[in-house]
């Protein structure tokens, strides 16, 4: 069991605290408004009406022995900001901020947090990928134009092995993981010799220009 800290009870902040608390978490909830904190506090370890943004009243409530801390202030930059500060200043180096622009993710990211979360554009990528591609079944950005992407298997795959198709020398992409869907098996470390199969469906990592290519060129 790990320990979160979740700084924001908003739509995205609630969802976070509450997905991390259903997993057998604890999570210390805190928010500035007492009516959020007492409408969320029965879905989580520790609900606290407080500004997360002076470092000693994070120490108080236990902010400093956390494993992670999730900072979603809306739209709030300021405070999203100085929130950031105050975790770094307690050592706190796990740190997630979710963002509501590409600008707000750039000053965000210069304070070193572990990662910014922009849950608006991310849906939307996964979502313009399953809209125009009959191929990609799924898709979860990485940033800096990579991604792992689920894939129906191409028609010039099938038979054929992975240590044969030479996806990483010949195209720089990774097969990480085959779900056989008329089995329900899941591979994470797929046999390379074994012939790939109408079935399965692949679970690919690399630069999206390369997998969008390979996928043009064996359809």
């Amino acid at each position: 069991m790990k320990r979160f800290l979740v700084i924001g009870l908003g739509h995205f902040g609630s969802w976070a605290a509450r997905a991390l608390y259903a997993q057998g978490h604890e999570v210390i909830a805190v928010d500035t408004n007492a009516e959020l904190v007492d409408r969320h506090a029965g879905e989580v370890t520790r609900a606290v009406v407080a500004d997360a943004t002076d470092p000693e009243l994070l120490r108080r409530i236990g902010a400093d022995t956390v494993d992670a801390a999730i900072v979603s202030t809306g739209e709030d930059l300021a405070a999203s900001i100085l929130t950031t500060l105050a975790l770094r200043d307690l050592g706190l180096s796990d740190i997630y901020v979710k963002v509501t622009s590409t600008a707000a993710a750039r000053a965000v990211e210069a304070l070193n947090v572990r990662a910014t979360i922009f849950p608006e554009r991310e849906a939307a990528e996964r979502l313009a990928q399953h809209i125009v591609s009959t191929t990609v079944l799924d898709y979860v950005p990485l940033g800096g134009g990579y991604s792992i992407q689920q894939i129906a298997i191409p028609d010039r795959w099938l038979g054929r092995s992975l240590r044969e198709l030479e996806l990483p020398r010949r195209h720089g992409i990774q097969v990480v993981a085959l779900h056989d869907m008329l089995t329900g098996t899941f591979n994470v470390v797929p046999d390379p010799d074994a012939p790939l199969k109408e079935s399965d469906v692949a679970i690919v990592a690399g630069p999206d220009g390369k997998i969008a290519e390979i996928l043009q060129r064996a359809t």
